[in-house]
C-alpha cells in the first residue's frame, strides 16, 4: 500500500495550524507541523501566569470574509445571547448561524465571546481613544488651544493637500492635517515600526489605515450618534477596518483558538512536534526535497522528506537555510528585510489607579480592565489591558501589558 502524501509545515502559529487542519479536512495528506517553542499560536499565543492570562499582542477576531468567520465559529462556538446578531451578506442580512451551537459563556470554556473594542493611546498623561475620535472627551483632554490648531491644520490640508504623496508622513498629513499628525501619529508610528514616517512608503498607510481619514472619523461619529440602536452587525462590512468596534474573542484569549486547533489536528491524525529548530531547507533544482531539523530537547538531528512544504518562518531565516544557497540577488533582498522585536511587559498589580469599564457584548455583565502607570513621559504610547476578570481565577490581580514594538517584517 502506498504511503499517504505528507506535508511538512514550519511553524505552529495561526497560518501553520490552519494549513494543517485544512489539509486533514479536505485531503488525504498528512501534515507534520514543526514548532521551535513549546507553545501553540506563535505571536497569537496567550501566556498563563499564576492563573492570569496575558495576550502577546492585541489580537481581535474579525474578518469581512464569511468563510473565515464561519471557520472560527466552527472551531469555537459563539456565546449564548450573541447568536441573534446580524451579519451582512452582499446587501442581504442574515443572523449568526452555521457554526457550532451557542453555549453558555459562564459555564463553558470553549466559547467565542462578542466584545467591544477598547484601544487607548497614553499621551499627555491621559488615555485617548484609538483610533482618534473627535468627541467631547477627546477635545477636553487636548485642551482648547491644541484643538483649535488641529482644526485649522486639517482645514488647510483639506483645501491645499500636498501634491506628492510618496511617504507615510505625507499620507497622514493629507488625511489628518499636520498638527494631528505631529500630535499622535508621528511618535506612535515611529516607536512601533522603528522607522521615520518620511522613510515609509505611502502604500503602507493605504494598506494599514484602509481609507480612514479625519472626515470619515467625523462621519462615523455622526452616524453612531444619529443611528438608532439595533442588533450588532458582527461582520460590520460597512465599517472601515480601523473603526471596527466589535469583534469575536475566545474566552481565554487568542491563544485558546490555536490550542483548540492543534488539539483537533492531532485527533485527526496530524503530527505537531515542538522544540524543533529548522536548520536547513534541502533543495533539488527549484523544488524543496527535505527539511533539516534539530530536536532542541535531545540535540538529535533529522532530515524530514515530504511531498509538500509550507513555511511560516521569517523569510530571512528561510533563505539563509536553503541548501544549496539561492542566487546572490535573492539573498541580498532577504537580508535587507527589517524585523522589529516585540516586547511585552506583564505586570501583576494589587492597586489600580486608571480604570476602564467596558460592557460585555453578549450580556449585561460589566468588566473592569485597569492598570497603574507611573510613567512621566509626554510621548504617545500604545496601552493595552490584557485581563479577563469575569473568568480569571484571581480577579483581584490584574495583569496589564504595555507594548511599544511589533514583531513584523515590512
Amino acid at each position: 500500500m502506498n504511503k499517504p502524501a505528507r506535508a511538512i509545515i514550519i511553524g505552529a502559529g495561526p497560518a501553520g495550524l490552519t494549513a494543517a487542519y485544512e489539509l486533514l479536512s479536505r485531503s488525504q495528506i498528512k501534515p507534520i507541523v514543526l514548532e521551535k517553542s513549546e507553545d501553540m499560536g506563535g505571536l497569537s499565543k496567550t501566556v498563563e501566569y499564576k492563573g492570569n492570562r496575558i495576550d502577546i499582542g492585541g489580537h481581535r477576531f474579525f474578518s469581512k470574509s464569511d468563510r473565515v468567520m464561519k471557520w472560527w465559529l466552527d472551531m469555537m462556538p459563539l456565546e449564548e445571547g450573541a447568536e441573534g446578531s446580524i451579519i451582512q451578506y452582499h446587501k442581504m442580512q442574515a443572523r449568526v448561524g452555521g457554526g457550532s451551537a451557542p453555549v453558555d459563556a459562564r459555564t463553558a470554556d470553549r466559547v467565542m465571546l462578542l466584545r467591544n473594542r477598547t484601544s487607548r493611546i497614553y499621551f499627555l498623561r491621559k488615555l485617548f481613544e484609538y483610533p482618534i475620535r473627535l468627541n467631547k472627551n477627546t477635545l477636553i483632554k487636548l485642551g482648547p488651544l491644541r484643538t483649535v490648531r488641529i482644526g485649522i491644520s486639517y482645514v488647510k490640508s483639506a483645501m491645499f493637500p500636498l501634491k506628492r504623496e510618496d511617504t507615510l508622513e505625507e499620507f497622514f498629513i493629507n488625511r489628518f492635517g499636520r498638527e494631528l499628525y505631529l500630535t499622535f501619529f508621528k511618535s506612535y508610528t515611529e516607536k512601533v515600526w522603528g522607522v521615520a514616517c518620511n522613510k515609509i512608503d505611502a502604500a503602507w498607510g493605504a494598506q494599514r489605515i484602509k481609507g480612514l481619514s479625519l472626515s470619515k472619523t467625523l462621519l462615523h461619529a455622526c452616524k453612531k450618534f444619529l443611528t438608532p440602536s439595533r442588533k450588532t452587525d458582527i461582520a460590520q462590512k460597512g465599517t472601515e477596518t480601523s473603526l471596527i468596534e466589535k469583534f469575536l474573542y475566545p474566552k481565554f484569549g487568542p491563544g485558546q483558538m490555536w490550542t483548540e486547533t492543534a488539539c483537533k489536528v492531532r485527533k485527526m491524525g496530524g503530527e505537531i512536534r515542538t522544540s524543533q529548530r529548522v536548520d536547513g531547507v534541502v533543495m533539488e533544482g527549484n523544488r524543496v526535497r527535505a527539511i533539516r531539523v534539530t530536536n532542541l530537547a535531545s540535540g538529535e538531528t533529522e532530515l524530514l522528506e515530504g511531498d509538500y512544504f509550507f513555511s511560516t518562518m521569517p523569510v530571512k531565516d528561510l533563505i539563509r537555510g536553503m541548501e544549496p544557497a539561492p542566487p546572490v540577488n535573492v539573498r541580498e533582498v532577504a537580508e535587507g528585510l527589517i524585523y522589529r522585536d516585540f516586547i511585552t511587559v506583564g505586570m501583576l498589580v494589587s492597586r489600580l489607579k486608571l480604570k476602564e469599564y467596558t460592557s460585555n457584548g453578549g450580556g449585561n455583565l460589566r468588566r473592569k480592565c485597569s492598570t497603574e502607570l507611573n510613567d512621566g513621559t509626554q510621548d504617545s504610547l500604545p496601552l493595552r489591558c490584557a485581563h479577563h476578570p469575569t473568568f480569571a481565577k484571581k480577579p483581584a490581580v490584574a495583569p496589564a501589558t504595555v507594548s511599544t514594538n511589533t514583531d513584523r517584517s515590512r
